[in-house]
């Protein structure tokens, strides 16, 4: 039996120590005589967070899957509208349920059949969505069972809301540890809205533009379009990877524009798709040389010395020479520096940098 006032404690330690949520929704389900539990943050039309129970296999595959963003699911348990839990089946008849894709895609190949689930919104405009599961065999959940499940939903609105705020505290933090070292910064989600910012990145309005709803965009369309494609990538576990790229401003100055992805298997429930943005101002007298562009393309040292000699006109003999290498090497390198800056060309490598740093530099005759 599983007890009551133990596992409201549980909870709220999971507000804020994320790897207690899979406990947390394993008692939970427990409460119900259910196989397991998951809690997810939604965000627009997409999860961004989740955990769950060890019980539910397959769950992180589906929701990362276009299956998990084409279910009526959540859209149905929204319209409703309801303080507390409701049976699936009090939103769905049973062939819709069993057509959904949470059960075409997930819930049936694991042998799942029921489920209970209940939304919570945020003050971050994220809601909280807590699913339990039954397996093949088992009833549909009873009023008795959704009864002790709504007994510990006000506190898993309370630990949520305490969750999206200690979230909120900690990129506060991280935004202003960064303007102590003179970095202009600021915490966006997948879509560009600023979630914290310092007060640095708010004067630099010659190289960001804010826009409504609090997003952010790049005064450099270019660059502006590079940002855009970092953020779609930013909610995958597999984002860990810092995307640097040149940005110039609306005066012509130039900066590097970093974009750090917060996420991997230690994010919590809120940190899906989200990273920090860094705007570090460049200011250059001469054309670049290989240390500023091994800085704006996350470059090697071999390969910005390429990247370097290609904008002062050198051909790749006179690079092998110059490096005491051949040109067989040299031009392996070159094309790991198409590959990090976007571009399939020498002309084009050129052009690129011309374009975002100031002033302008000429290749040498």
């Amino acid at each position: 039996m599983i007890n009551f006032e133990s596992l409201v404690e549980l909870i709220y330690r999971a507000a804020t120590d994320p790897d207690l949520w899979p406990l947390a929704m394993h008692e939970l389900a427990a409460t119900a005589e259910a196989d397991g539990g998951i809690i997810l943050t939604r965000r627009s039309d997409a999860w961004v967070g989740w955990r769950h129970s060890p019980a539910m296999v397959g769950v992180d595959d589906y929701l990362r899957s276009p299956a998990g963003a084409r279910s009526q699911a959540p859209v149905r348990l929204l319209a409703a509208d309801h303080a507390g839990f409701l049976d699936a089946e009090t939103v769905f008849t049973p062939e819709e349920w069993l057509a959904d894709p949470v059960m075409t895609h997930w819930g049936t190949p694991n042998g799942l059949r029921h489920a209970a689930a209940t939304a919570m919104p945020m003050p971050t405009g994220d809601f909280v969505v807590v699913h339990i599961s039954r397996r093949v065999g088992q009833p549909a959940f009873a009023a008795a069972d959704i009864a002790r499940l709504d007994a510990f939903r006000p506190h898993l609105a309370r630990a949520g809301f305490l969750a999206a705020r200690w979230r909120l505290e900690r990129l506060r933090v991280a935004t202003e540890a960064l303007s102590l070292i003179g970095l202009p910064a600021a915490a966006l989600d997948s879509r560009g809205r600023a979630l914290a910012a310092n007060s640095l990145i708010e004067k630099m309005t010659p190289h960001v533009k804010w826009l409504p709803d609090d997003r952010v965009a790049l005064a450099d369309s270019a660059a502006n379009g590079m940002l855009r494609r970092a953020l779609a990538d930013v909610s995958s576990l597999a984002a860990t990877t810092a995307r640097s790229f040149p940005a110039r401003g609306r005066d012509g100055d130039a900066a590097v524009v970093h974009l750090i992805p917060m996420a991997g298997e230690s994010r919590d429930l809120f940190d899906g798709g989200c990273a920090l943005l860094v705007v570090a101002p460049v200011a250059l007298r001469h054309a670049p040389d290989a240390a500023v562009i091994r800085g704006l393309f996350d470059l090697t040292a071999a390969e910005a010395c390429v990247a370097s000699g290609i904008v002062s006109g050198l051909s790749l003999e006179q690079i092998a020479r110059r490096q005491g290498t051949t040109p067989a090497t040299v031009r392996s390198q070159l094309k790991s520096v198409f590959a990090k800056t976007g571009v399939g060309r020498q002309s084009s490598l050129v052009a690129l940098l011309a374009s975002q740093l100031k002033p302008p530099y000429q290749r040498k005759e």
